[in-house]
């Protein structure tokens, strides 16, 4: 069939308006996808955050529990349905742009003549080009919009990451124990734990078994697997075993390219070359060393990345644990005037951000969702200092902290507590801030003070455990002492909250149980393990795992 000059045109300009008009559409139900996003973020979810805040003042309520789940199943649910409409949709509308485009090249070259003179009234052919031209104006906008809207999509919604990262986000949910002190690194633990249970005797105690290399990193547990590290001068291994038995499932030997090359790094021996806790995100599980390796391993051992970030300069030797989020692993790597924070892709182990840090510490990360955004909050010799762990920004630090400082941060109710020993204890408001926007320093609390163990806070309470076994009750809210008890000897465990009671296991091996309360110390039970532990437990829904000096135990309670 053979077609004139002229059908031809129409055909043209048909085809020309009907892309031009999908282009207007799709990127009208982009903008309104984009908005449903914001509205289901998994991650800032205010009714989410809301339910968080009630069950960190009732963790046994198991009915809350489960609405949480149900909440954060459902916005997951439809953040990742609208998440792949943007992503279909964004390539509908470079597909329409394309076709409008092309069809717009041939128009001109079918119709290529030489211009008419002007006249007052314009022919219909005029009024199709202008007309054309509104269309193409309109579609570069929405076009524009969704180049943005993708842009913003990948730096705020591929679980809060920054540029480049993938889709990928595993958040700790309440089962897990996915890095040091448990979830956002604040030692509350979401479950019961038992209190009755005898090591000597085995009653109680479901498995022992020793763990093949020393070290004083404490065990991570997610789903059905432990992962913690042991190191000497000679080898740097990360170890998997079965939750349900104790069974060591694998092994790997940490050997990371250019490390070989430098010297080993001097450390304490109360420290060790394992000191730092891993970190899992489900997917792959994260270690570092004090001699500055760094590995990610699938959580069945295979190799991901590795990369060696340089021995750092640290008398005591590295200590801070990592923690992930938003498919981020975030190391703190404090040493002498040449310190940085990195943010790491978990998958591909390229830096996505990294802040110089000039002051030392042998404290950890925590990542904490204020109730109105997250924060990753670190302690150092000096301050207290927060970042936006999507892009590396400072929000805000505090000079209140002296010493050499190893206790991490605490966290409840909206407010941050820090405190070291020869310096003093500190709450900070992330709520209410001051006329300068920052938070400010609600008290400083001056008595005893921890040196290694870190603060533990729930509700208006606040305890602190020193090294020289005083163990402190402070109101939250004002900084005043309530109550104080004397052990025998003194802790470089954390603390950790569990259903209304304190785990507390000072350094020759004695696991201290007593109840949350404001009005005097009340004793629970105290359970000997029978050697020297200086790790965090790791407290899930009705059992624990501790590492002690030698071995490895699985608590099931009598």
């Amino acid at each position: 069939m053979k077609y004139d000059k002229k059908t031809v045109g129409q055909i043209v300009k048909g085809v020309q308006w009907s892309s031009g008009i999908a282009i207007m559409v799709i990127g009208v139900l982009l903008a309104a996808t984009l908005i449903q996003i914001k509205i289901h973020d998994p991650v800032n979810n205010q009714s989410l955050s809301n339910l968080m805040q009630r069950l960190e003042r009732d963790p046994s309520n198991q009915n809350l529990k489960e609405d949480i789940r149900a909440l954060d199943l459902l916005a997951r649910k439809a953040y990742f349905t609208s998440a792949h409409q943007l992503r279909t949709g964004s390539a509908i509308l470079l597909a329409a742009l394309a076709i409008f485009l092309i069809m717009w090249k041939i128009n001109a070259a079918i119709f290529s003549t030489q211009a008419a003179p002007p006249v007052k009234k314009l022919s219909w052919w005029q009024l199709q080009t202008r007309s054309a031209k509104t269309v193409a104006f309109a579609g570069g906008f929405f076009v524009t919009a969704a180049i943005f809207s993708s842009v913003l999509l990948k730096y705020t919604f591929t679980s809060s990451n920054s540029p480049g990262q993938a889709a990928d986000y595993v958040d700790e949910s309440l089962s897990q124990w996915a890095n040091f002190r448990g979830p956002q690194g604040i030692g509350i633990a979401s479950g019961d734990a038992p209190v009755d249970f005898d090591a000597a005797s085995m009653e109680g105690i479901r498995w022992k078994v020793k763990v093949p290399l020393e070290g004083n990193s404490s065990p991570v547990v997610y789903d059905d697997r432990i992962f913690l590290t042991g190191g000497t001068k000679d080898a740097r291994q990360v170890f998997c075993f079965d939750v349900s038995n104790g069974k060591l499932l694998w092994s790997y030997n940490v050997k990371v390219g250019g490390s070989e090359d430098q010297p080993l790094p001097k450390v304490d021996r109360e420290t060790g070359f394992a000191a730092p806790t891993v970190a899992c995100d489900g997917k792959r599980v994260y270690a570092i060393f004090a001699t500055g390796e760094l590995v990610s391993l699938t959580v069945k051992g295979k190799h991901v990345w590795s990369r060696f970030l340089g021995a750092p300069d640290n008398h005591y030797g590295h200590s801070s644990s990592l923690i992930a989020g938003g498919g981020l692993l975030f190391v703190q790597l404090d040493e002498y005037d040449k310190g940085k924070l990195l943010a790491i892709n978990g998958k591909t182990g390229k830096t996505v951000w990294e802040v110089p840090r000039t002051i030392l510490s042998w404290g950890s990360p925590i990542l904490v969702n204020t109730g109105s955004r997250r924060e990753l909050i670190l302690v150092d010799n000096e301050t207290v200092t927060s970042y936006d762990p999507v892009s590396g920004k400072l929000l805000w630090s505090k000079d209140c902290l002296y010493g050499e400082v190893g206790p991490s941060a605490a966290f409840s109710s909206g407010k941050v507590f820090v405190a070291n020993e020869y310096a003093a204890a500190a709450g900070i408001d992330l709520v209410n801030l001051g006329d300068d926007g920052l938070p400010p320093v609600l008290w400083e609390w001056r008595g005893a003070l921890p040196s290694t163990a870190s603060p533990v806070s729930i509700d208006t309470l606040l305890f602190l455990a020193t090294a020289g076994g005083t163990l402190t009750c402070i109101d939250n809210r004002t900084g005043t002492t309530l109550w104080e008890h004397e052990f025998d000897q003194g802790f470089y465990s954390s603390p950790v909250v569990a259903a209304g009671h304190v785990f507390l296991t000072d350094r020759n091996g004695v696991m201290h149980i007593f109840t949350v309360s404001d009005e005097q110390y009340s004793h629970v039970a105290s359970r000997e393990f029978g050697e020297p532990i200086v790790t965090t437990p790791a407290i899930l829904d009705g059992y624990m795992v501790v590492r002690g000096e030698k071995f490895l135990y699985r608590v099931d309670g009598r």
